[in-house]
C-alpha cells in the first residue's frame, strides 16, 4: 500500500483505541452498563452496530467467492447463514419478546422459564455452554479470514496479522464493554458504508454484455432460483434452498440468531417499539453489503483474476488500479473496521454468558466490580482460545464457515425454538437436546459418513429432537406457576393453555402476519441493490414496489403500547 493508506489505516486504529478507552469509565460502573448499556442506548445506534457486527472479512471473502462462482444465486446460497435471517423474526416480534424478558443473557432466561430448580439451571448452565461453543467458533473464523486477508496488504505473516487484530479488538472491548462495541460500530458503520457505495458504482460502471458473459457462473445470474436443477455440487437446488431456509427461520424462531450477540441488542432495547426499529435498521444497513460483494466479483471478472483461488479475490482486487492511494486505504480500513465489528461483539456477548451463567451462580454475593472484572478475564480467555484453535487448525476459510453454520449450530436450533412455543417441554428435554445436537455434531468431526450439506443438517437437529422428547417426556412438566408466570410477562403465542391466550390472539395473528411479511421484505431489501449493479431494471422495479409495499404495512403494525393486544 500506499503510505498514505497507511496512515489511514493507523488513524482509523488509533481512533478506534481512543474511543475505547473514553467510553472505559461509563462502562464499568456496573455489569448491567458493561454488557448492556445500561438498557438505555438510543436504537439506531444499536441498530448500526447490528450491521456492523453481522458484516467481517471473513464472511466477505465467503460471499464473494459465491458471488464469483454463482452468480445471483451466491445469494440463495448464503440463506444458510450469510443472509441472516434471524432479522427478519426479530423485526415480526421475537425482538420485543426479548425486551419484555429483562434478563442479561440468554442463558439466564432459562429459569425464568423452566424455574430456578435443577432444571431450570441445568438449562441455564448448557444455554451457557453452548453460546461459549459457538462464541468460540466464530472467533477462530473471524482471526483466520483476518490474517488471510490482512497479510496481503502488510508486511507480515498471516499469523502476526492475526495476533495483533485478536489483541487491537480485545483492548478496546474488554475496557469500554457494550458502550465501546456499539459507539465504535456506529462509527465503523459509516466507513463500510462508504466502501459499500464506491465499490458498487464502480461495478456498476462496468457491467455490460460481454463483462457478464464472461462470468463463471453467468447461468446463474436470476433473481428467481433455478430450483429444479443442480447448482455446483447442490443437486435439486430447490431442497438446499428449502433446507437453508428451514434453518435460518428456526435461528430466529428459537431466539438465538445463531449468534449471542444478536439477542444482546434486543435485551438492551430501552422498549417493544425500539426493538422492531433496531431490527428494521439493521437489515436495511446490512443491505450495503450485498452490492459491496457483487462489486468485488464484478471488478475480479474485469480483471481476470479468481480462477485460480477464489477465496483471494478481495485482497487481489484491493490491489488493482481501481483503487488508487486514499481509496484504497479507506477501503482497507472499512474491511478491517467490519472484522473488528464482528469480533468485538462477539467477545462482549460471550464473556456476559461466563459472567452472568457461571461466575455469578458460583458466586451470587459477587460485587458490582467483581463481575465486571470477570469479564476482562472472559474475553481474555474466549480470545486466546480461538486463537489458538485458528493458528493451529484453519486451512479454508468457507470450509470453516460451512461446518460452523450447517454442523454447529443445527445442534441447538430444536430446543432452542421448543421452549418459545411449547409449554409441555422442559428443562430435562432442553438439556437433552443440547446434549444430544452437540454428540451428533462433534461425531462428524471424527467419523466421515459422505454426508451432504443437507443431509447433515437435517442428522444434527433430528438426534437433537429424539433428546428433546425423550428427557420431555421421561420428567415432570415444568410447575405450572413458573409457565404461567413465563406466559404473562412473554405472551408468545404456540401451544399454551388456551385460557392463557384469549387476551393475546390479536397481537398473535398480527405477528405471525408480519413474520411473512418481514421474510419477503428483508430478502427484497438485499437483492433490490444487486439488481441495480446487475443493471436488472425490470426485477430492479418490481421489487421496488414489492419492498415499498411492505415497508409501509411493517411501520403501520408496529408494537405500541395502546394496540399491543
Amino acid at each position: 500500500m500506499h503510505p498514505l493508506d497507511y496512515t489511514i489505516v493507523a488513524a482509523y486504529l488509533v481512533g478506534l483505541l481512543g474511543m475505547g478507552f473514553y467510553l472505559a469509565r461509563k462502562a464499568s460502573q456496573s455489569a448491567d452498563d458493561y454488557f448492556l448499556g445500561g438498557r438505555k442506548m438510543p436504537w439506531w445506534a444499536l441498530g448500526a452496530s447490528g450491521m456492523s457486527s453481522n458484516l467481517d472479512a471473513a464472511g466477505t471473502m465467503t460471499i464473494v467467492t459465491l458471488i464469483y462462482l454463482f452468480g445471483l444465486h451466491g445469494f440463495f446460497i448464503e440463506m444458510r447463514g450469510g443472509v441472516v435471517l434471524p432479522i427478519a423474526v426479530f423485526l415480526a416480534f421475537m425482538g420485543k419478546w426479548h425486551q419484555r424478558s429483562q434478563v442479561m443473557t440468554t442463558a439466564e432466561w432459562m429459569e425464568l422459564r423452566f424455574g430456578a430448580g435443577w432444571e431450570g439451571k441445568l438449562a441455564r448452565l448448557l444455554a451457557a455452554l453452548t453460546y461459549l461453543i459457538i462464541t468460540v467458533g466464530m472467533v477462530v473464523f473471524f482471526i483466520a479470514a483476518a490474517g488471510k486477508f490482512l497479510a496481503v496488504f502488510l508486511p507480515f505473516e498471516p499469523a502476526t496479522c492475526s495476533v495483533a487484530m485478536a489483541i487491537i479488538a480485545l483492548v478496546y472491548t474488554m475496557v469500554s464493554g457494550l458502550y465501546g462495541v456499539v459507539w465504535t460500530d456506529v462509527f465503523q458503520a459509516f466507513l463500510i458504508g462508504a466502501a459499500a457505495i464506491y465499490v458498487s458504482l464502480r461495478a456498476w460502471l462496468l457491467v455490460d454484455p460481454e463483462l457478464l458473459a464472461a462470468w463463471p457462473g453467468a447461468d446463474y445470474n436470476t433473481v428467481f432460483p433455478r430450483l429444479g436443477s443442480a447448482v455446483g455440487d447442490y443437486e435439486i437446488f430447490g431442497l438446499f434452498l428449502l433446507g437453508w431456509l428451514g434453518k435460518g427461520l428456526m435461528e430466529g424462531l428459537g431466539g438465538s440468531g445463531g449468534s449471542a450477540y444478536m439477542a444482546q441488542r434486543f435485551y438492551a432495547a430501552p422498549d417493544e417499539r425500539a426493538c422492531s426499529r433496531i431490527a428494521m435498521l439493521w437489515a436495511v444497513l446490512f443491505a450495503f453489503r450485498w452490492p459491496m460483494v457483487l462489486g468485488f466479483a464484478v471488478l475480479a471478472i474485469h480483471l481476470g483474476i479468481g480462477q485460480d483461488d477464489p477465496e483471494r479475490i478481495l485482497p487481489l482486487v484491493l490491489q488493482s488500479e481501481f483503487f488508487p492511494a486514499g481509496i484504497r486505504g479507506i477501503v482497507v480500513a472499512a474491511i478491517f473496521a467490519a472484522s473488528m465489528s464482528t469480533f468485538d461483539s462477539t467477545i462482549n456477548a460471550g464473556a456476559s454468558y461466563v459472567v452472568k451463567d457461571v461466575f455469578q451462580l458460583a458466586k451470587p454475593q459477587a460485587s458490582q466490580r467483581a463481575q465486571v472484572i470477570a469479564g476482562y478475564v472472559a474475553s481474555i480467555g474466549i480470545v486466546a482460545a480461538g486463537l489458538v484453535l485458528a493458528l493451529l487448525t484453519v486451512e479454508s476459510v468457507v470450509d470453516v464457515w460451512v461446518t460452523i453454520v450447517i454442523q454447529l449450530f443445527p445442534a441447538f436450533l430444536v430446543p432452542f425454538t421448543l421452549r418459545w412455543y411449547w409449554s409441555r417441554f422442559n428443562g430435562l428435554g432442553f438439556a437433552l437436546g443440547i446434549v444430544f445436537g452437540f454428540g451428533a455434531s462433534f461425531s462428524l468431526v471424527f467419523v466421515d459418513l459422505g454426508l451432504n450439506e443437507l443431509q447433515i443438517l437435517l442428522s444434527v437437529m433430528g438426534v437433537s429432537a429424539i433428546g428433546c422428547l425423550l428427557g420431555t417426556f421421561l420428567s415432570s412438566p415444568t410447575s405450572r406457576v413458573v409457565q404461567e408466570n413465563f406466559y404473562r410477562q412473554i405472551r408468545p403465542f404456540g401451544l399454551w393453555p388456551r385460557a392463557w391466550k384469549k387476551d393475546d390472539t390479536r397481537e398473535h395473528r398480527r405477528d405471525m402476519t408480519r413474520l411473512i411479511a418481514a421474510l419477503v421484505w428483508q430478502i427484497a431489501t438485499f437483492l433490490l441493490p444487486m439488481t441495480f449493479v446487475l443493471k436488472l431494471y425490470p426485477s430492479f422495479t418490481g421489487l421496488f414496489v414489492l419492498w415499498l409495499a411492505l415497508l409501509v404495512y411493517l411501520l403501520r403494525t408496529e408494537a405500541t403500547p395502546a394496540n399491543d393486544n
